[in-house]
């Protein structure tokens, strides 16, 4: 069983130590691959002194998320990779998360452990929000003190840590390149559906996720309108019909900020035509 854990890096420093520790402890051997996005800290200097076990990839602009993580997912199919796990850099594995995950993977379905915030003391605020959303017991179980099951069928939920089965890379691919940061998960979720695979939660399995609500909130809200618009754009399960209402549903809360944003999109017209057709197609695309 041959797994790659794919890190992508930029400006890493304040917690890429405990990040690739928490790697080192796994009770299931991993391959580290580290995708820098060009750091300007003191990221690519520490990581390949500190860890000689790293695959180091250093790339000399930033490529965003997306992309940083379709290098590392390129080099562990080129490897012979099973399972390729997904993890942020201000994301810390249990040592028993991979060993967990693994009990209820089936090479078919996306994995996903609990993801608790930063000190273990409650679930993250988004991954909450996505319990919230999907019809499971987990939120339930987990509340009201119920008998937790090893293994829910839940929605979406954020990609700082995925587990990933090669075949379903192979058959789904990786980030589509419209999405430089935030979005890509939102993206790839529609995809999974499409696809007909399922996100599953490995409910023993632990992630510590060291953030607030989003890595960079300032960030987020100033590009929320227009990855809502984006994602509703490349969303391969919508009629026109459909895609046509959620327009008007974001527009009414933010009217002249949307109105901005959908006409940014018409220069990409073709490549959001482009991205929809390849992503419906059974192929390892934008890999």
């Amino acid at each position: 069983m041959r797994i790659f854990t794919v890190i992508v890096t930029y400006n890493a420093m304040r917690w890429i130590e405990r990040c690739l520790q928490c790697i080192r402890q796994s009770t299931v051997p991993v391959v580290p691959v580290v995708v820098d996005n060009a750091s300007v800290d003191a990221t690519r200097d520490y990581v390949p002194s500190h860890f000689s076990e790293v695959v180091w990839l250093p790339q000399e602009k930033n490529l965003g998320f997306g992309q940083g993580n379709n290098i590392g997912i390129r080099y562990a199919m080129e490897h012979e990779a099973d399972y390729v796990l997904l993890l942020n850099q201000d994301a810390y594995l249990q040592p028993t998360a991979v060993e967990e995950m693994l009990k209820i993977a089936d090479g078919r379905n996306l994995v996903s452990p609990l993801h608790l915030n930063g000190d273990g003391s409650r679930l993250d605020t988004m991954f909450k929000a996505s319990l919230c959303r999907a019809e499971n017991s987990l939120l339930d179980d987990l509340l009201f003190g119920g008998a937790v099951s090893p293994l829910y069928v839940v929605g979406e939920v954020c990609a700082a840590c995925w587990f990933m089965p090669i075949n379903m890379l192979k058959e789904i691919g990786g980030f589509n390149p419209l999405f430089f940061q935030y979005g890509e998960d939102n993206n790839y979720y529609t995809r999974l559906v499409y696809h007909n695979r399922q996100v599953l939660v490995a409910a023993k399995a632990r992630v510590f996720h060291d953030r607030r609500i989003h890595g960079n909130v300032q960030l987020y809200n100033k590009k929320e309108v227009h990855l809502k618009t984006l994602v509703c754009a490349c969303n391969i399960n919508l009629t026109l019909s459909q895609r046509l209402y959620r327009w008007c549903s974001i527009g009414v809360h933010a009217p002249v900020r949307f109105l901005i944003e959908w006409m940014s999109l018409v220069p990409c017209l073709v490549q959001i035509l482009r991205s929809r057709r390849e992503e419906k197609k059974r192929q390892p695309c934008w890999l």
